[in-house]
């Protein structure tokens, strides 16, 4: 129903403007903690966990789960994710303000399209999953998705030394992993007062514990880039590829149906270029200074 799908998106809007929040609110703390590194992360994690502002940003992202996984329900994975933009409005604003990054004034055509890409997917009438998660064909091609993903974020942890900006990529594969996770929780979860609580109640609790590995292995990668790039720069790449790997998972595991191609594809081009705008500006203090451990 198209109140279902208004709502659903209203959902989304509210959730990706929290999502966005939280790691504006973490890279403020970042820059006052030691440098963290992907292979000495106990140590780091505990930087992390010991920092309050962290801590308060985490809180904040844990909150917008709520309205997420009800947008979720109510539109699918591939409506829901390509929003996610739409809270760079925050990013953008509160960056600002927060951390002095200063902001070509280009970014206001940048928040003009991401406001109006909301508008576009509503236009786009895309549908809900049209498929059923309990299907073991399905399964086989979530799972041919998560090894073909996996393989490419390998490939790029090589290189990742080399070229920090890789974190962003790889943080953007897991994203989107984490939402093809949370939309198959989603799915076993409406199955459940159709189909008993047995097996589809342990799904589940499966998808579950696939999504929030997948999403902290994200937050994580995206706290070490945010330490070497500006949130307001290394975040939009991140969410670029966390888009397309969410939209490729609603279209081909869940089957969503696109009513207008035009009106959607408009919609992530809208989305695309408002996230390039905002990587294309030139920032000040590129790389923060960081805490020296005694």
């Amino acid at each position: 129903m198209l109140i279902h799908k208004i709502t659903g998106i209203l959902f989304a809007m509210l959730a990706m403007c929290l999502f966005n929040l939280s790691p504006l609110l973490q890279k403020s703390a970042l820059n006052k903690i030691p440098q963290l590194s992907f292979w000495n992360w106990r140590t780091s994690f505990r930087h992390l966990i010991t920092n309050r502002r962290w801590l308060v940003g985490f809180a904040v992202g844990c909150i917008g789960l709520v309205p997420y996984f009800i947008a979720l329900d109510l539109a699918g994975v591939a409506v829901v994710q390509p929003l996610y933009g739409f809270g760079f409005i925050v990013l953008v604003y509160m960056s600002h303000r927060l951390l002095q990054e200063r902001l070509h004034p280009g970014a206001w055509t940048g928040i003009g399209l991401l406001i109006l890409m909301p508008v576009f997917i509503a236009l786009g009438n895309v549908s809900n999953v049209q498929v059923s998660i309990a299907d073991r064909s399905v399964q086989w091609n979530l799972l041919l998705f998560v090894l073909i993903l996996g393989g490419i974020s390998l490939l790029l942890s090589v290189k990742v030394l080399r070229h920090p900006t890789l974190w962003a990529f790889i943080s953007g594969i897991f994203y989107g992993l984490a939402a093809v996770f949370m939309q198959s929780a989603t799915s076993f979860f409406a199955l459940l007062t159709n189909w008993g609580w047995d097996r589809n109640l342990a799904m589940l609790i499966a998808a579950l514990l696939l999504a929030v590995p997948a999403n902290i292995f994200a937050d994580y990668c995206l706290q070490i880039g945010l330490q070497r790039k500006n949130a307001s720069r290394f975040a939009p790449i991140s969410q670029t590829v966390n888009n397309a790997v969410a939209v490729a998972g609603g279209l081909f595991i869940f089957r969503q149906q696109v009513g207008h191609w035009g009106f959607y594809l408009t919609a992530l081009a809208l989305g695309a270029a408002g996230l390039f705008l905002l990587t294309a500006f030139k920032h000040s203090g590129d790389r923060p200074r960081f805490k020296q451990e005694k």
